[in-house]
């Protein structure tokens, strides 16, 4: 019998050719088997690890995106999506105002409604040349011409005899970046074409003169008197009135006709009026409100996976059934989800807007109540998603208030100077804020950094500043202290989890490789054994020989 057995180094071999019945290599598995059985068992412990981290991941990416979410709709966004601008025309005359003009907003714009009137719009110089039969054939005529218009550069442009009307058309669009003068061919006719010159710019008018030979003249463009000959459209510029006000532009594109406003014109409305409303962006009001509630069922749906067995009460894909971070953080946000906001005295919560909760407990949104309820109580919208105030003098007025600022009273004193008049100096809640004539700021790098308060009073006054946390700074607030980073609830479970793993993998990695080395012992123990073996039956063969004999 021949056994071979390898060690785990794959360097020892047993090889025999005795008449032994042991299975070597069947002994050094099962006893390697028994030193292995904790690593297996560690293994089953590091994969409920990683699908942990998983799970916590994917939790930090939904919670994240909820939170984003709600920031953008709170008193804490860098660009506040309610500061938003949007124009809106509509006109009791006109079925479709946006073929007259268009109206672009930047964010600066004021709030206003304004009623125009194109009188009429800003047009090109166009003239034209004599009709020529062949477009193709050479013309014969020599000279050279220069054209420009208002604000161009006369350019000179040359014409040999051999060239046509083509050639010429091709030269003056040549140097037309430079003369602001275009050159279109036209074929007016089923005999003959007709070479249209045109300024690029409205309002502008063309200077056409002939500089040696009478090229423009015999081309028809000039008359004897050098004035043109055939003048299809004049240089005009447009006309609109805004509130009765009227407004010329040289341009059919007006920037900034009133501050962040500007507008395009497109046809003349002479007679009927259009009214402009620049409000906020209530679209994307309601994009943000809509991407809220598609984040939270993102995050709502993985909850529930969370939390549910199959038939059998098996947990496979709860990969964080009972964890308590994952209840806490479903707290958290139900908590804020079933909160309400006064506003002006009247308490609004999501159902206000049309968002309700569905069978499973993700929000629904009625489009029709969402929108409505925007146009009509914007401002309530605004108040209800964002942190207000309220302060108990007439005398201090909030300009702006610093986006972390916490819900809660604080209190404002502000010292002045009886015989001066002037504010010395003002504090909130203790800390010094910065004084500029009337105006009081946080300091830069503090708390307060970021408000911005006016006081009108004569006197000096103890003030209370009252902050009160809306719909979605409430959000934000809620979830900071799972989604921080690097202090976050579900990171830390995270960075343990990792931690455990890392050390489990290293006992494991111990005990592997304790088992590999009493594996090439037992290689080793099994080979000597072998050779022993083998050195015995040779020498009782040996023996057997002599004596002539198989007895024992």
């Amino acid at each position: 019998m021949s056994t071979i057995v390898t060690g785990a180094s794959g360097t020892t071999y047993i090889t025999g050719t005795g008449s032994s019945d042991f299975d070597y290599a069947a002994l050094i598995e099962e006893a390697v088997e028994v030193k292995m059985a904790t690593a297996y068992l560690i293994d089953d412990q590091i994969d409920v690890l990683e699908s942990k981290v998983t799970g916590y991941e994917e939790m930090l990416t939904d919670l994240t995106a909820v939170s984003d979410a709600a920031e953008a709709l709170s008193a804490q966004s860098d660009d506040s999506i309610f500061d938003s601008r949007s124009a809106y025309l509509s006109s009791s005359a006109i079925s479709e105002p946006d073929n007259v003009l268009g109206v672009t907003v930047t964010d600066d714009a004021a709030l206003g409604v304004y009623t125009i009137e194109v009188i009429s719009l800003a047009t090109s110089h166009k003239v034209a040349a004599d009709v020529v039969a062949d477009e193709t054939a050479a013309l014969g005529y020599e000279g050279t011409f220069s054209l420009s218009e208002a604000g161009g550069t006369a350019t000179a442009i040359s014409v040999t005899s051999d060239m046509t009307l083509e050639d010429v058309a091709e030269a003056i669009n040549e140097v037309s970046d430079a003369t602001g003068v275009t050159a279109t061919l036209v074929k007016s006719s089923d005999s003959g074409y007709t070479l249209v010159l045109a300024s690029v710019d409205t309002g502008q008018s063309i200077t056409a003169t002939d500089d040696t030979g009478t090229v423009l003249m015999d081309l028809g463009v000039l008359a004897s008197d050098s004035s043109f000959a055939n003048q299809l459209q004049a240089a005009s510029d447009a006309e609109l009135t805004i509130d009765g006000v009227t407004v010329t532009s040289s341009s059919n594109d007006i920037e900034d006709v009133l501050s962040g406003v500007s507008i395009s014109l497109y046809d003349d409305s002479a007679g009927s009026t259009i009214t402009l409303e620049v409000g906020q962006d209530l679209d994307s009001v309601y994009d943000a409100v809509e991407a809220l509630v598609d984040a939270y069922n993102t995050y709502r749906a993985f909850a529930l996976t969370n939390q549910e067995t199959d038939s059998d009460g098996a947990v496979e894909d709860a990969v964080l059934f009972g964890d308590s971070v994952l209840r806490s953080a479903n707290t958290a946000l139900y908590g804020v989800l079933g909160a309400s906001v006064e506003v002006d005295g009247e308490t609004y919560t999501l159902s206000s807007m049309g968002i309700t909760y569905a069978d499973d407990n993700t929000l629904e949104i009625d489009e029709d109540v969402l929108e409505e309820f925007l146009i009509q109580h914007a401002d309530v919208v605004e108040a209800f998603f964002q942190q207000s105030t309220s302060v108990s003098s007439s005398d201090l007025y909030v300009g702006d208030i610093a986006g972390d600022m916490a819900a809660g009273e604080y209190a404002i004193e502000v010292t002045v100077d009886e015989s001066t008049g002037e504010i010395t100096s003002a504090t909130i809640d203790g800390v010094a804020l910065t004084v500029s004539n009337q105006t009081l700021t946080g300091a830069d790098g503090s708390a307060y950094e970021g408000l911005r308060l006016v006081y009108t009073g004569d006197a000096s006054s103890s003030i209370t500043l009252t902050v009160e946390a809306g719909f979605a700074d409430r959000m934000v607030a809620a979830l900071e202290g799972y989604i921080d980073s690097d202090s976050g609830l579900v990171a830390n479970r995270i960075s343990t989890a990792e931690d455990t793993i890392d050390s489990k993998q290293d006992k494991r990695d111990r005990i592997a490789a304790r088992a590999e080395d009493y594996e090439d012992y037992l290689v080793t123990y099994y080979a000597k054994l072998q050779a022993a073996m083998e050195a015995s039956e040779i020498a009782l063969a040996q023996i057997e020989s002599l004596f002539n004999t198989s007895d024992d």
